[in-house]
Order: C-alpha cells, then sequence, then structure tokens
C-alpha cells in the first residue's frame, strides 16, 4: 500500500480527461493507478480549454447577435414598432367592445 499512497485509481471520466487533456494517447495506455497530481494537472488543463470554449460561444453568440439586430433595423421590425402595433390592436379591440357594449340595449 505504501507505493500507491498518493496514486489514485481512474475512474471512466479521468480516463477521458487524461486522454481529452493529452495525458495520454489512448485511454488503453492509462495506468491502472495515477497519481493525484497528473489528475489535477489534467482536469485544470480541461478546465481551461472548457473556459476558452465557452468564451468563443460567448462572442459567436454575441456577433451573430449584433447581426441579426442590424438586419431587423434596416427592415424596421424593431420592439418599439411591435409594442406600438400590438397597443394599437389592443385599442381597437377595446373600441369594439364598448360599441358593443352601448348597441346592446340591456
Amino acid at each position: 500500500y505504501r507505493p500507491f499512497k498518493n496514486d489514485r485509481r481512474p475512474t471512466n471520466f479521468d480516463k477521458k480527461v487524461l486522454v481529452w487533456a493529452g495525458r495520454f494517447k489512448k485511454e488503453k495506455d492509462i495506468p491502472k493507478h495515477v497519481s493525484s497530481e497528473v489528475l489535477d494537472a489534467a482536469r485544470n488543463s480541461v478546465r481551461i480549454k472548457v473556459c476558452y470554449i465557452m468564451i468563443t460561444l460567448t462572442l459567436l453568440g454575441c456577433l451573430a447577435m449584433v447581426i441579426t439586430g442590424k438586419e431587423a433595423a434596416k427592415r424596421d421590425h424593431t420592439l418599439l414598432r411591435m409594442n406600438v402595433e400590438k397597443k394599437s390592436k389592443w385599442r381597437a379591440e377595446v373600441e369594439k367592445d364598448q360599441e358593443a357594449a352601448v348597441g346592446k340595449p340591456q
């Protein structure tokens, strides 16, 4: 037990992390016991890669929103115009209801 004091038996997820971090080429190459330092370094490496991916996706999403917003502004498909149309529709419905209420004898 003494030689394996700082070593751990990697789980399936740990094996995937070790492979994706580039520590081993294949899951078959991973030994039965791996040191905690190697696992921590691999996790940190994968954590950094995931952060870079998330940053890239966020920037792409922002860019897509800017592009679609500019296209909508060119077509005059703005939130202000949509709200004005919705409110005018509601006013027309209220006027119809009031005319129907006035026209009905009680």
